[in-house]
């Protein structure tokens, strides 16, 4: 497989935001979703690389790149006023059987706590249904107690405990009825 990457890798994740759009209360409703552009593909990295697990395991935004590009056909990208602010992935199937499967979702860390990832989640849940799925599946590590906080006041609940054949760690499959 060749990559093609569009100019530097730019750090999105630490970009400065605009300063009136900090004290917004309801970003969330300006959410704007479509498939990655070349140049949304390096932002998604660098947000990627500076998102928990991938930034403590030390990943680069380089590494994120290669990771992403064989997802990006199931990558949605989300853009707040032309500006890449998180973005989730939903494949067909995955390892609940018949269900969709949603393996990553990421925000932007200083608009986090704004409703964003809800809306990230909604964008999910929707493109499973359009996937004629209905069931979203997920792993997360579930040391990440706001994560697994956030899925189960979504909707999800547990249905396995699961060993990650990438890492060795444990996981709880989640899932949720669409």
């Amino acid at each position: 497989m060749t990559m093609k990457q569009v100019g530097e890798v730019n750090d999105a994740a630490t970009a400065v935001l605009p300063p009136d759009l900090g004290n917004e209360p309801d970003l969330a409703a300006e959410l704007t979703f479509h498939p990655p552009t070349d140049e949304d593909m390096n932002q998604v990295a660098s947000l990627r690389a500076s998102s928990e697990p991938w930034a403590s395991r030390g990943e680069k935004p380089e590494q994120s790149l290669e990771a992403l590009t064989k997802l990006r056909p199931f990558i949605q990208v989300a853009k707040l006023r032309g500006d890449v602010v998180g973005y989730v992935t939903v494949e067909r199937d995955g390892p609940v059987q018949g269900a969709a499967y949603m393996r990553n979702i990421v925000v932007k860390p200083d608009l986090r706590q704004r409703k964003l990832g809800t809306r990230l989640l909604e964008q999910a849940m929707q493109t499973a249904r359009d996937m004629h799925r209905r069931t979203l599946a997920l792993r997360v590590d579930p040391a990440n107690g706001p994560a697994v906080s956030f899925y189960r006041a979504n909707g999800f609940t547990t249905v396995a405990t699961v060993v990650s054949k990438k890492s060795g760690k444990l996981r709880l499959l989640m899932s949720r009825e669409l």
